[in-house]
């Protein structure tokens, strides 16, 4: 492994104790273990025996970034419909001629046809997406109870294109795109950021108005996050595994415990917040700011697990322009397609539930809380070929699997030991392509990207350099205290 800025810390030996600096953390959370048992059939979808080794694999570097509240329709839905010059795959998109009913149950009051919108700044809604509106768009299977249940008339209907999203197609076109990636959780941003890290979620987690019920529900809230085993948990008994969660560093956990909801331990896309020994010595270093990944990337010491979390700014979560996240996202790929370490990377990047817009693929059901709707993937690598769309159908926990699978870390629930692995997004049989850099100011990106359109022979648009001259743009600090659910969830 190449060098990183942050060391993989000793092995917690024997209980986990509180961090030297918070000796009111005991008394202020008693953690109860709690186990949670639900006799339901799992359904997998593909084999936990690759048949290539883990130590084969010449990916050193993986870099998970999961932004906020797309499904797959929303962003992709028009992409690479049938193929073409563009598209050497097709991709399962919004058929032709769909129209949702504007009630399922009376279908004479007419129906919405999916529509395109004109820019990249969704200008006033957030609609529903926690438990109750999950359950009632998907209606069964059928995919018609959007217009009734999220309450935001049409604009569940909207979708971007390569027009709007000019930088995000490219990235698909240059790239893979998975159109049967599935967020993990039916329900809203908290519970499917802990899938992602722990393949399970402390049941508070679930629905947001349990974590708005004061004092009591966030008590039980933080007993069960100290109860749940994380990929951190995996990743601290690796002798070897370097990791980094760029977003922020923690400071105290008596502090973290009192913020309001939705920040500090109740972080809504940092559930690693809400445990006590994140505070710790064995930990707290791994908690960095996210301007730290571009030094990182810049000095050739990327760890070799990463996840970089964007500020609520430049999150995509509505009402948020597109056209940020999608600098920002560029702005990493950039990072990394400019280091030494370019190539032995893979970068994911996802969308963590469907903030409650149309798809109109129904999810399969694995178990009582997912799955759930599907969301976009990108996989950039050196050994992801052009143009690639992948079918197979994932999780979350995939690109958890992925991790664990490649450093031998070994696996935490029957989600993850049992997820799909990513592998179909990967030839490993080819040479390593040389990196293409995407520009950071999106009215500088064209869809389709000129290097696509010569074949490949000429690299992609040179990256804007405002932000490799100042990083620090992208550290905005935690979310405001008088953040509410719909800001941040």
């Amino acid at each position: 492994m190449s060098g990183s800025a942050v060391s993989p810390g000793p092995s917690a030996p024997g209980p986990r104790a509180r961090a030297p600096s918070e000796p009111g953390v005991g008394a202020a959370i008693a953690v109860a273990v709690i186990i949670l048992a639900i006799a339901v059939p799992v359904v997998y979808f593909g084999s936990m025996s690759p048949a290539l080794p883990a130590n084969d694999v010449p990916i050193q570097h993986i870099i998970v970034v999961m932004m906020e509240n797309h499904p797959y329709d929303n962003l992709f839905g028009t992409y690479c419909l049938a193929v073409g010059p563009h598209c050497p795959d097709p991709a399962n998109g919004i058929p032709s001629g769909t129209c949702v009913p504007y009630h399922p149950n009376f279908t004479a009051a007419g129906c919405i046809a999916p529509y395109a919108l004109t820019n990249a700044q969704l200008v006033t809604t957030d609609p529903p997406h926690e438990w109750n509106a999950s359950i009632g768009s998907i209606d069964g299977g059928k995919m018609d109870g959007f217009y009734v249940t999220e309450k935001s008339g049409v604009a569940p209907f909207g979708h971007y294109n390569g027009t709007t999203l000019p930088v995000y197609w490219d990235m698909a076109q240059e790239y893979g795109l998975g159109d049967h990636l599935y967020s993990s959780a039916l329900s809203y941003s908290l519970p499917n950021h802990w899938y992602l890290l722990a393949g399970q979620a402390p049941p508070e987690a679930i629905n947001t108005t349990v974590l708005l019920g004061g004092w009591t529900a966030k008590h039980d809230y933080l007993n069960h996050a100290n109860a749940t085993r994380t990929v951190q948990d995996l990743l601290n008994n690796s002798p070897s595994t370097t990791w980094a969660y760029y977003d922020g560093a923690l400071g105290s956990y008596h502090a973290a415990i009192s913020s309001p909801y939705a920040s500090g331990a109740y972080s809504y896309w940092n559930p690693l917040a809400a445990r006590a020994e994140s505070y710790t010595s064995w930990y707290e270093s791994h908690f960095v700011a996210r301007s730290q990944f571009f030094t990182d990337a810049s000095d050739g010491r990327l760890p070799d697990v990463s996840w970089v979390i964007p500020d609520a700014s430049f999150s995509d979560h509505p009402p948020a322009n597109l056209s940020d996240g999608e600098s920002f996202v560029a702005s990493i790929v950039d990072a990394v397609a400019a280091s030494t370490e370019w190539s032995s990377t893979a970068i994911f990047l996802t969308w963590d539930d469907f903030g409650g817009f149309y798809d109109h693929v129904a999810p399969p059901r694995i178990d009582p809380l997912g799955l759930s709707f599907r969301v976009p993937l990108i996989v950039i690598s050196p050994f992801t070929p052009a143009g690639l769309v992948v079918h197979s159908e994932m999780y979350f926990e995939s690109l958890l699997r992925f991790i664990e699978w490649r450093f031998n870390l070994g696996c935490l629930t029957v989600r993850d030991c049992g997820a799909p692995l990513p592998l179909a997004y990967f030839d490993f049989g080819m040479p390593p392509r040389s990196p293409l850099f995407f520009p950071t100011t999106a009215a500088a990106a064209t869809y389709p990207d000129p290097g696509y359109v010569t074949g490949g022979a000429t690299p992609g648009i040179l990256a804007n350099p405002d932000f490799a001259i100042n990083p620090a743009r992208w550290d905005t600090g935690p979310p405001p205290a008088n953040a509410t659910v719909d800001d941040l969830d």
